[in-house]
């Protein structure tokens, strides 16, 4: 009878704890909405697959201020922090925060959160902008892999860097007249629609603590000296590493 008793507590348990897990993400308290397709770095997916991810959800984006305040799990809350705006290249018009659920192709959840720093020109549209991208994944798809390439697969400048300890960061730099696709979530207020930008980007990518992040600016290439370059992988990594201030 206790050995009864004792079973039933345990399974009481296990079933309360499934519920809370499930309430992290399937209970958020944010608007769905429309959208289509995903976003993952051109050069890199052949390591993580992100493209591949199925059962996606979107939602509507959130302004920086909104974020604290909202029912996101705190795991995610983490990889969501302000960047200073003195420190972009360019004058910051809208900023925004993105969230999208989707599953693996075996099944695990993964959750994606993006954050938009964009600049428009006279005619309202972006023409410069800072994008984090922030996807949930349990392995470093660069670990065992040694990526010595010099340049990318259309001819611009890839580098290695120093991420933290053994971790390295990936710099891509456009050198040429063409450039790998590079996607970013963008909000339709007409639509109410999550679509995706497909564009080019300077381009940083890296493996640190559960997470991929892929990051891309573009602004004047005439602007993007070496300096302007060294100023904005340090930024990256700044934020990567949780220190950007």
């Amino acid at each position: 009878m206790l050995t009864k008793i004792l079973l039933k507590k345990v399974f009481s348990i296990i079933f309360i704890s499934s519920l809370l897990v499930g309430c992290s993400v399937n209970q958020l308290n944010l608007e769905k909405v429309k959208g289509d397709n995903l976003t993952f770095s051109e050069y890199f997916h052949a390591y993580d697959g992100l493209g591949e991810r199925k059962n996606i959800k979107f939602y509507k984006p959130l302004s920086m201020n909104e974020v604290q305040s909202t029912s996101l799990p705190d795991e995610i809350k983490k990889d969501i922090h302000p960047v200073n705006l003195d420190r972009l290249p360019f004058k910051v018009n809208e900023e925004k925060v993105y969230f999208v659920t989707s599953n693996s192709k075996e099944g695990k959840g993964i959750s994606q959160v993006q954050v938009s720093y964009l600049g428009n020109n006279q005619y309202g549209n972006t023409d410069e902008f800072f994008i984090i991208s922030v996807t949930e994944s349990n392995r470093n798809p660069l670990e065992g892999h040694d990526i010595s390439d010099q340049v990318d697969s259309v001819g611009n400048k890839l580098k290695k860097e120093s991420l933290t300890g053994d971790l390295s960061i990936y710099q891509q730099v456009i050198t040429t007249n063409g450039a790998l696709l590079y996607r970013y979530y963008n909000y339709d207020e007409v639509d109410k629609k999550i679509a995706v930008v497909g564009t080019s980007a300077n381009e940083f990518y890296a493996y640190y603590n559960g997470s991929i992040y892929h990051i891309g600016y573009l602004i004047d290439r005439e602007k993007n000296d070496e300096e302007m370059q060294e100023k904005m992988l340090q930024l990256a990594r700044e934020y990567i590493l949780g220190s950007s201030s």
